[in-house]
């Protein structure tokens, strides 16, 4: 199994400028994207921020303990982080929820998550929120290539998610919830989605949905 993994931080703000990843001993990182490679960072994650995480075999899903991840055969890894409130002020974005924050603007609960794909045989949505879902194979993928990609929301295709590639926005899904995406570099791909939902005012103004999906292009 390979054992890099990037992560999105699905913030309203600079939704694509930061970058989580899980090195070699499945520790979680958090940084830039030029930092993708690196296994040892001052900002390592702990294992607590995460919520769920779900092996993917022969398009069953199981949960999984953190633990077992290096003994398991999984086509696809999904990890779910537990959410987290944002409050931007005139004093800074803080890390609270809205009814707590002095003199909040805007406010949003960040739902996060990630599945990295090691296989073409993982084809069908685990079903747990925001999630990206191969429709070519993923192994076949060459750099000039397009990423044919299907957007779900709770195992149901999501229209109008925004997409990026890397860093890029380059739009939304159609009224399948389906995106092609171009494959520009070698290497560690990060093809993200993001979906906003009003939330109820009071701790927070909006929900936004945040996932990437991570494969290896080699050719």
């Amino acid at each position: 199994m390979k054992k890099t993994l990037i992560l999105l931080t699905g913030l309203s703000y600079g939704l694509y400028a930061h970058t989580l990843w899980i090195d070699d001993q499945f520790s979680m990182h958090e940084g830039h994207m030029q930092q993708e490679h690196l296994t040892e960072t001052k900002d390592k994650i702990k294992k607590s921020k995460i919520k769920n995480l779900f092996c993917l075999h022969h398009n069953m899903s199981k949960k999984v303990s953190y633990a077992a991840l290096p003994t398991l055969e999984c086509d696809a890894i999904f990890i779910q982080l537990h959410p987290s409130y944002y409050t931007k002020t005139p004093y800074g974005t803080k890390n609270i929820s809205k009814e707590k924050a002095k003199m909040p603007i805007e406010s949003w609960l960040s739902i996060e998550s990630v599945k990295r794909v090691y296989s073409n045989a993982a084809k069908k949505p685990i079903g747990k929120g925001l999630e990206i879902v191969f429709r070519n194979e993923p192994s076949k993928i060459g750099v000039g290539d397009k990423a044919r990609v299907r957007i779900y929301f709770n195992g149901t295709p999501l229209a109008k998610a925004r997409i990026a590639n890397g860093h890029k926005t380059i739009g939304l899904s159609d009224a399948n919830g389906d995106v092609n995406v171009k494959i520009r570099n070698k290497g560690l791909q990060n093809i993200k989605a993001s979906y906003s939902q009003p939330s109820d005012g009071v701790k927070s103004d909006k929900i936004i949905h945040s996932t990437t999906v991570n494969f290896e292009v080699k050719k």
